[in-house]
């Protein structure tokens, strides 16, 4: 089935159809180095990983770039801020520091390096050489040192493609700097004249450093060339940083199309409110993992993928339970398995390989990793439905292989591992036990849980007991409670239930 994905430049569902069958150029805007990396940055990280796995799947050779701003106004001022006596080594301090904090929170969630990861500073000479080239044919000019891009002074430039304003409304929405030397207001800086202490490079220009924008143009045009398929990053760069972005880039190429799709994921905020330091919500992944011993990577993931990349997703406890209470449906179905007998041979299910083709669906319609999960919950309760004992081994095996490999799309574990020999058959089955903790609030032995979820549990016990006393007027009455609450039961014959959220 085709691969449809919204483009943010042309606001609809296109299919998929890379410049060089069978070949991906993916590049994505990594993170600017100053501070502690928060979860904004890890979904935009995951995000595009489970893109790209999902392309591999699809059989496509990715190549994936996401570069990372390590000089920028943000990380002098960090630096700055430490009041060492060389800004220029404080401000390598900084850089160094938030990025290796950015991959090792990127190591903790199991997202793998992209192909090629370059810094800025590394690139100078490349962005240097796209500005000559810009001013060459008068598209960029100098003023008292800086270098500004001319904006909508381009013959067949159509600046506000992307973000789909017109040039009246970008131009009474520009924010008006007075230390700036521009021709007009809407010019932006490629290259900014040297101040003081700060880091610096030499230039046909004089001293200094580049703009932030012409650092992205110059690091995927040389690692992917002029134009390349899959351009990504998050809703707050649409404008002004992609927005600069084609304009500088189809303005050396001559209008050659920078990049064919423009992926943006929503952004993240805390119980409804903009994720902000000032406001107390900063949530990192160390914040995250302090807070309880049994919520954590895995739980986060299930977070991630239960909202479409596309919408805003908002972090809170409730969310948080309702994320980890799924993951436990999926390690108590391979708990399940563990009392089965092996070695034995999987089903063959024509059922199951359908319920595949329904997760692929799901994918191919622009990513839809909640329906693709949704499925996988259908694929557990399939085969929990069968009743003959042999079947349903059977069943649940080729099932857990299945939601093994497609739960690998998503870089998520469920606690098992399955080995298949040559033969097709069963070789090993390790499953992980699930860990318990206690806690005062739940009862000893209890495994930590949200008082959102603790109230769930005590419903269905509730519903359950008077399932036993037949008493269905109750038992009714509490699913359809359930339900208001966004939670959906299902009972199985052998007279066990299992929740999620809606």
């Amino acid at each position: 089935m085709p691969l449809k994905i919204y483009n943010s430049l042309t606001k609809q569902k296109e299919e998929f159809k890379p410049l060089v069958p069978g070949e991906v150029k993916m590049y994505v805007c990594g993170p600017t180095v100053y501070d502690e990396p928060h979860i904004g940055h890890l979904r935009s990280a995951y995000v595009f990983e489970v893109i790209r796995n999902y392309l591999k799947y699809s059989g496509y050779k990715v190549k994936f770039v996401r570069n990372v701003t390590d000089v920028d106004d943000k990380i002098i001022e960090k630096a700055r801020e430490n009041k060492g006596c060389n800004l220029v080594e404080e401000v390598k301090k900084v850089s160094d520091k938030y990025y290796q904090r950015y991959k090792e929170d990127l190591s903790e969630l199991g997202i793998a390096a992209p192909d090629v990861e370059p810094k800025a500073t590394e690139h100078i000479s490349e962005m240097k050489e796209l500005i000559v080239n810009l001013i060459k044919k008068d598209a960029a000019y100098s003023s008292e040192g800086d270098i500004y891009f001319k904006v909508g002074r381009l013959p067949n430039q159509d600046y506000g493609q992307l973000s789909h304003q017109n040039m009246d409304a970008i131009f009474h929405s520009v924010r008006i700097d007075p230390s700036e030397k521009k021709q007009s207001l809407l010019d932006f800086a490629l290259w900014k004249k040297a101040k003081e202490g700060e880091p610096s490079w030499p230039s046909p220009w004089g001293e200094g450093r580049p703009g932030w924008h012409i650092e992205c143009s110059a690091m995927s045009m040389k690692y992917l060339g002029e134009t390349f398929d899959i351009h990504g990053g998050g809703r707050d760069l649409i404008f002004p940083h992609h927005e600069n972005e084609i304009a500088q880039s189809e303005g050396v190429t001559g209008k050659k199309p920078f990049a064919s799709y423009w992926i943006h994921h929503g952004l993240i905020t805390i119980n409804n409110q903009k994720m902000s330091k000032s406001l107390g919500n900063y949530i990192t992944l160390k914040s995250i993992l302090e807070k309880s011993p049994y919520w954590g990577i895995e739980e986060l993931k299930v977070l991630f993928v239960g909202t479409h990349y596309s919408a805003p997703l908002d972090y809170s406890d409730s969310h948080f339970g309702l994320a980890k209470s799924v993951r436990d449906k999926f390690c108590q179905f391979y708990q399940d398995m563990a009392r089965y007998s092996y070695p034995m041979l999987p089903s063959n299910d024509s059922k199951i390989k359908a319920y595949v083709l329904e997760f692929e669906k799901a994918m191919s319609d622009d990513f839809n990793t909640p329906g693709a999960i949704a499925v996988m919950h259908e694929m557990i309760d399939y085969a929990r439905r069968q009743q003959i004992e042999s079947i349903k081994e059977a069943t649940s095996l080729q099932v857990g292989i299945e939601i093994l490999k497609l739960s690998s799309i998503f870089s998520l574990k469920f606690g098992a591992k399955i080995e298949i020999g040559d033969d097709g058959k069963v070789k090993n089955v390790s499953i992980q036990q699930m860990p318990v903790k206690k806690t005062q609030s739940i009862g000893s032995g209890a495994l930590i849980i949200t008082q959102e979820e603790a109230e769930i549990r005590g419903l269905i016990k509730t519903r359950e007991e008077a399932k036993k006393k037949k008493d269905y007027k109750t038992a009714d009455s509490i699913r359809n409670q359930l339900n208001q609450k966004g939670i959906m039961l299902k009972d199985f014959p052998d007279g066990t239930t299992e929740w999620r959220a809606i």
